[in-house]
């Protein structure tokens, strides 16, 4: 990194050119993100419960079918440090195993394709039913991860004059561009047909990322998950299947993540085919620093299903000072599908009531 006297010069140049600290501010970016690549975390869904494969390994095989979800995550559009993540997973249920297996591959592309990364992991769950009214999930997942990072778009200090910049070349030394591990992680569940508690651990064998072959260990996320949901139907003489599902379930999902950590806290109603979802995500009463709350966004949902084709849209309204730069939010898109086939015998319970329309 250059000295803090070039920074000086070019702090004064941006006060004078609105554009030009607009480009600086986010070379600036990137070069804490080069510089720090090491500490990053880890991404976070709003639709948490609706990419669930992501959430927990021991949702793998929960809606007891076989099961297709796509899912994509645009944050800060406005910025060209905009981050977009993509996922797909598929997963199935055993029934005469109460196991569970899924596969999931996740994409996400940082700054303009500076810096991108590619998932693949397998997954494992085994249902245990410990009474008629609640059971426990078990689950595991093995990851292999790749991640990119394209020196040719970053831009440094020492690139920008008085006039702006200069495009010349820089003498950063740069490291491998390529860097690749295997993950570990694992999760449980313990549910009834109204409440669920889950927790997760993920890279607990804190895998080397560092693109300079020295040790830069991605720090282990713990996630717990819960919610409790309350049944509104009126009691009637219609069946099951013809029976109106309106429902209202608070949920609350907290990680932790080396120095950070994060809470997503909520409600969900669902009426027939459409659900309305509205959280908060953010804890108001710890500061990062003095004046700096650990506020981050208003969230709110709508989501819509036929059959076995589910679809969920959702907005994240950014509240901390992030704001000032305009980003333009996060958007999230869910199609999840579920192939639904008649149950081979008599299950005991009914599936984990997590707020997806099952």
């Amino acid at each position: 990194m250059k000295s803090l006297p070039t920074l000086s010069k070019i702090s004064n140049k941006c006060i004078s050119n609105k554009s030009t600290c607009r480009k600086i501010g986010l070379s600036l970016f990137y070069i804490l993100c080069f510089n720090f690549i090491g500490f990053a975390q880890d991404i976070q869904f709003s639709q948490f419960y609706a990419n669930v494969l992501y959430l927990n390994p021991a949702f793998a095989g929960s809606s007891h079918q076989t099961r297709l979800i796509g899912h994509q995550r645009l944050q800060w559009p406005r910025l060209d440090a905009k981050y977009i993540t993509s996922s797909f997973s598929i997963d199935h249920f055993f029934a005469k195993a109460n196991s569970g297996i899924g596969l999931m591959i996740l994409r996400d592309v940082q700054g303009s394709n500076i810096i991108s990364s590619t998932e693949i992991s397998l997954q494992y769950s085994y249902e245990l039913v410990l009474s008629s009214k609640l059971a426990f999930r078990a689950g595991a997942q093995g990851t292999y991860a790749s991640r990119y990072i394209n020196y040719n778009y970053l831009k440094f200090p020492d690139q920008y004059n008085v006039n702006g910049f200069t495009g010349q070349s820089t003498k950063e030394p740069f490291g491998y561009n390529q860097a690749s591990y295997f993950d570990v992680s694992v999760g449980g569940i313990l549910y009834s047909e109204h409440f669920w508690a889950g927790l997760s651990a993920y890279h607990i064998n804190t895998p080397n990322q560092s693109f300079y072959g020295d040790v830069s260990n991605l720090p282990m996320k713990v996630m717990f998950v819960g919610g409790y949901k309350f049944n509104l139907s009126k009691n009637d003489s219609r069946s099951a299947t013809d029976k109106k599902e309106i429902t209202l379930t608070p949920t609350l999902n907290y990680k932790s993540q080396g120095k950070s950590d994060q809470l997503d806290l909520g409600i969900y109603g669902i009426y027939e085919r459409i659900m309305l979802g509205l959280w908060y995500r953010g804890i108001p009463v710890k500061h990062y620093h003095k004046g700096l709350q650990n506020n981050e966004s208003i969230v709110w949902l709508i989501g819509w299903k036929y059959k076995g084709l589910q679809l969920g849209y959702s907005y994240d309204f950014t509240i901390s000072k992030l704001n000032l730069g305009r980003t333009g939010g996060s958007h999230e898109i869910n199609i999840t599908y579920i192939f639904n086939k008649p149950a081979k015998k008599k299950r005991v319970l009914k599936k984990i009531p997590c707020p997806d329309f099952k």
